[in-house]
């Protein structure tokens, strides 16, 4: 949703391809929730020296044009997730991962290793944390996998990731932990995905990429002559 300007209080609502299944079908929608983004506000705009006095020190910024209603919003155009902070915060919520994301992480065995998603700076109730795999032809995890047909994460496997996914860890934290198990790598040059865990109370996100190397298959080989007819 968006508000269109400051004069008159008027929604712009954009139905999921699941909302609009729901009403040809003749079924009610139960909005229960919406989320609020400053995405697009420019604070710099904020003039202590406008020549109308305090009133108008904000005014530019509320002139700005406003960002369209998005079914996907927190994870594009409404990253920046609006949230409530105590009064003694000093900064802004952030997700620390478990290895360091700065630090391409590398599959050299087949076996799967654990990503720990650490919230820092908040503690704003329930929560929990997704993660999304650009393309599960090289790895997979075991989080709840979210259905990406008909709702707010449709866009994932339209935007040229025809083969990512996207799995919930639910609970409040302030850690989660997901276990990424890599796939059979064919290309003796390895496969490189991203790895991308989003709060999902505040928006905070972290990227890691990760490599698989090249591995054969483990299954035995039956030469035809120990084939017995």
């Amino acid at each position: 949703m968006g508000y269109l300007n400051g004069d008159t209080i008027t929604v712009d609502a954009v139905l999921t391809k699941k909302g609009r299944q729901m009403i040809s079908e003749g079924r009610e929608l139960k909005i229960t929730s919406f989320t609020l983004s400053d995405t697009g506000v420019d604070y710099t705009l904020w003039n202590d020296d406008h020549p109308s006095g305090s009133a108008f020190y904000g005014e530019a910024i509320e002139n700005l044009p406003m960002v369209e209603a998005s079914v996907h919003a927190q994870y594009a155009s409404g990253r920046n997730s609006l949230i409530t902070l105590g009064r003694d915060t000093l900064a802004m919520p952030v997700l620390e991962l478990s290895p360091d994301p700065t630090v391409p992480f590398i599959f050299d065995t087949m076996r799967p290793h654990k990503f720990i998603a650490t919230i820092v700076g908040f503690s704003g109730g329930q929560g929990g944390c997704v993660l999304i795999v650009n393309d599960t032809n090289v790895v997979k995890s075991n989080g709840n996998v979210v259905d990406l047909t008909g709702n707010a994460l449709s866009f994932i496997a339209e935007q040229d990731m025809p083969k990512a996914a996207a799995y919930e860890m639910h609970g409040a934290g302030p850690s989660w932990t997901f276990d990424v198990t890599p796939q059979t790598i064919r290309d003796k040059a390895g496969a490189t995905t991203n790895l991308t865990f989003i709060s999902t109370m505040t928006g905070a996100y972290a990227t890691i990429p990760v490599t698989v190397d090249f591995n054969k298959d483990t299954r035995q080989t039956i030469s035809a002559a120990n084939i017995q007819g």
